[in-house]
């Protein structure tokens, strides 16, 4: 592990353990990996394997690998999932794997300091390399669009009485895909309100692709957001997993009642 990673590593274990607040204003400790170079290693890696299944299986792998270290009692089986993946590629494909989401892990998780920025940055992957379902009009919003949005629907008024009253802001995402909408929502409480979402916001998201479950679980929980994600048919209501994100399991006595309800 390299001293960047351990950085990153020590950095969010602390963020949802609650030892970083969201109010503090300072520059990410870690160097931030860039987006284009990201994706010159994805590229890299279509060389030799299926950029597509690639890109899915780097989601679900990370997805466990963040899961099994909070949600303990979902561990077992999802460690037999991610055996199971890992176990199809050569040792020098995994070490590739490994690399990406590192340089993803470090990206999704700068967000939260003042140097970092916000995007659906699993949403642009995912797209642009045409991994989106397009035969059933899988098209991720543009994030500028998200942005705009979360800025029209986010109320000043609500949003302050929670921030006066250390009350809990509810956002529910019927059709999450990659969170880009939560993602834009959580950069607006951050940098037009001050408001730490780390702690007084709660987000209930839902797919039916499991890839999109997967990047907003991703998405979300390296934001250090309190948030359950349903791999869900939200028209029918038939479920098949669910995952909470650290900084939920982290801060279950505050927010247990909404696992009551989902």
């Amino acid at each position: 592990m390299t001293q960047n990673e351990q950085e990153v590593q020590s950095f969010f274990f602390n963020l949802v353990s609650g030892e970083v607040s969201l109010k503090r204003p300072a520059e990410c400790p870690f160097v931030i990996p860039k987006y284009d170079d990201i994706m010159k290693l994805i590229n890299s890696a279509s060389i030799k394997v299926d950029r597509n299944k690639l890109l899915s299986d780097v989601f679900e792998c990370g997805a466990i690998a963040i899961s099994n270290k909070f949600d303990l009692p979902q561990a077992e089986e999802r460690e037999k999932r991610y055996l199971e993946i890992i176990n199809k590629y050569q040792q020098k494909e995994r070490e590739l794997i490994a690399e990406i989401f590192g340089n993803v892990f470090a990206l999704l998780t700068s967000v939260t300091y003042d140097d970092g920025r916000f995007n659906d940055w699993l949403g642009k992957i995912f797209m642009e390399s045409s991994a989106g379902n397009s035969g059933s009009g899988q098209f991720f919003t543009p994030y500028h669009m998200s942005h705009l949005m979360a800025e029209i629907a986010l109320e000043k008024d609500v949003v302050e009485e929670k921030k006066k009253s250390d009350g809990i802001l509810e956002l529910y995402e019927p059709c999450c895909g990659s969170g880009g909408m939560m993602m834009a929502s959580l950069e607006v409480l951050k940098n037009r309100y001050g408001f730490n979402y780390a702690r007084n916001c709660f987000i209930v998201a839902e797919d039916i692709d499991l890839r999109c479950v997967h990047m907003c679980y991703l998405q979300l929980s390296l934001a250090g957001v309190p948030a359950i994600i349903k791999h869900q048919n939200t028209l029918t209501r038939e479920k098949w997993s669910i995952w909470k994100t650290p900084a939920f399991i982290m801060q279950y006595l505050r927010f247990r009642k909404y696992e009551q309800c989902n």
